[in-house]
């Protein structure tokens, strides 16, 4: 977000203050209505302008300096005056105008109370002098809240002295939903998922959110049935905090529903505190902490014979997120860290029994890396890795999972598992081909693709296999009309077979959604 610099109309002061009578002596500079500033920092910046053989324009570079010392520090609305004297005694007087803010207005508010916004805006409260440095985190802040993007704008106040200041807002109706339609099916499952999300992003007019969303399997209702809902608690003190707890009851052994990453059949229940890290140029960062009571039921069958496995347990993470978005090009990084103490949740023969050698003491490092990069023509280039490292067995709703859209397509959802693993993409994209079609935020895009990826597993069982390569290439198009409605189609042909995909049989995956 770029603050711009407010001047007053007379921040520009004739030297004709003091008189051209012939060199001066100046012994001292009398700084009056000085607040904001310390003594030192005053001294600091008059200091280089004393001394013998001074003219006027001596005094207008004190006079400047000491401007630049309150913009410095913020103080963009101060302003500093040469006021008529004759400079008697080697004093030379200096004033400053601190000017406050007169009166501050919230405009066009529709769905945001606007006394909340002037609430959660104390840098710019009446009879303050602003300091933009405190402004910036404060609009940031603000700008935070989705659905809502709110521009300050600051004018010469009705009072001499003093400035106004207007807040912009333009804000959408905080409910918002989405439906979707694809075929990103997991193994022995029929093909169709329909997904639905529902929020609310304004919850007490204190930006809490609260929403919910569902996956089914349309043709069969009973093989796949995943809900999820969350709360979202944003505080404006300290506005760098957010608090989410969040929950996912799923009967279905793989879930696709947005960015849950599930296994297994069960439910998980959790929190998170997200601290978001002052912004840089071009550059956000977050760090996120989060505790989960995760339960998920599992049949063994050994000699013929199943034997239900439930495990529970109580595992921590911690993810450092950071997206650097220079003109042209938006590089995006995540690295986390999951681990479980044993002793909360299930016996460490539970763990074991789900999957042989686990053990409830277990930790995991997983990241990904992305970069998005426009080239020449409105081309553009896309690669990411991402990957995972354990060392030691882990249950099957903590691997790494290979295969479909959000690793190598061309292959079944969650095809593969692994305690450790590596996947990376290529995409080379079109320019858009619906520029020429009406509304700006319409984008059409056809790219090719290369994706692959290798799991592997820690101490298998004899004659199981522990190694797992995939690889593909395919072509797709995505299309976004009117930022409504969005589609996705990707063809693939996987050069490596899987359980479940035989290679070179190509397979085509589709996405239809719509929301508002």
């Amino acid at each position: 977000m770029s603050i711009f610099l407010w001047c007053a109309a007379d921040c520009s002061f004739a030297t004709e203050s003091v008189p051209q009578t012939g060199p001066l002596f100046i012994k001292q500079y009398r700084v009056l209505g000085a607040h904001r500033l310390s003594k030192i920092e005053i001294e600091r910046a008059v200091y280089p302008f004393l001394g013998p053989g001074r003219g006027p324009q001596d005094v207008e570079q004190a006079r400047t300096a000491l401007e630049k010392a309150y913009q410095a520090k913020g103080f963009q609305t101060v302003s500093v005056q040469i006021p008529p004297q004759q400079g008697t005694g080697g004093v030379v007087v200096l004033d400053v105008i601190e000017n406050t803010v007169g009166r501050l207005r919230v405009r066009n508010s529709h769905y945001f109370l606007p006394s909340t916004i002037e609430k959660n805006a104390p840098s710019l409260a009446e009879g303050s002098v602003p300091n933009f440095n405190e402004v910036t985190q404060d609009i940031v802040a603000l700008n935070q809240w989705p659905g809502r993007r709110i521009t300050p704008s600051l004018k010469a106040g009705v009072v001499p002295g003093t400035v106004d200041v207007d807040l912009s807002v333009e804000d959408t109706f905080p409910l918002h939903g989405s439906a979707e339609l694809n075929n990103r099916y997991s193994a022995n499952t029929d093909p169709l998922r329909v997904n639905a999300s529902l929020s609310y992003n304004n919850l007490w007019q204190l930006g809490h959110s609260i929403g919910g969303s569902v996956q089914l399997s349309p043709e069969d209702i009973n093989q796949v049935q995943v809900y999820s809902a969350y709360y979202v608690v944003r505080f404006t003190d300290p506005s760098w905090l957010t608090f989410i707890v969040q929950g996912i009851k799923q009967d279905s052994n793989v879930s696709t529903l947005g960015s849950i990453d599930v296994a297994g059949k069960g439910e998980v229940i959790g929190g998170r505190a997200i601290i978001t890290f002052p912004q840089l140029t071009n550059f956000f960062h977050s760090l996120t902490l989060g505790l989960d009571y995760k339960h998920f039921d599992q049949d063994v069958t050994i000699a013929g014979i199943m034997t239900p496995t439930p495990v529970y347990y109580y595992p921590f993470s911690a993810n450092y997120t950071a997206t650097w978005a220079p003109k042209g090009s938006i590089t995006t990084a995540d690295f986390g860290v999951t681990f479980h103490a044993r002793g909360m949740g299930s016996r460490p023969s539970g763990f074991d029994f789900n999957r042989f050698d686990a053990d409830a003491n277990f930790i995991y490092l997983r990241s990904d890396l992305s970069h998005q990069h426009d080239l020449p023509f409105g081309f553009q280039a896309f690669g990411k890795i991402q990957g995972q490292v354990s060392d030691q067995p882990l249950i099957n709703s903590e691997q790494f999972a290979g295969g479909g859209l959000p690793t190598v397509r061309g292959y079944l959802e969650a095809e593969t598992l692994g305690d450790n693993a590596a996947a990376g993409t290529l995409e080379l994209r079109s320019p858009n081909l619906l520029t020429s079609f009406g509304a700006q935020s319409n984008e059409g895009r056809i790219y090719i693709f290369a994706d692959g990826g290798y799991l592997e597993l820690i101490n298998p069982l004899p004659e199981q296999d522990s190694q797992f390569a995939l690889a593909s290439v395919g072509a797709g198009a995505r299309v976004k009309l009117r930022n409504h409605l969005n589609g996705s189609l990707d063809a693939a042909v996987p050069f490596v077979g899987q359980t479940q995909t035989a290679a070179l049989d190509w397979r085509l995956t589709f996405r239809l959604w719509a929301d508002f």
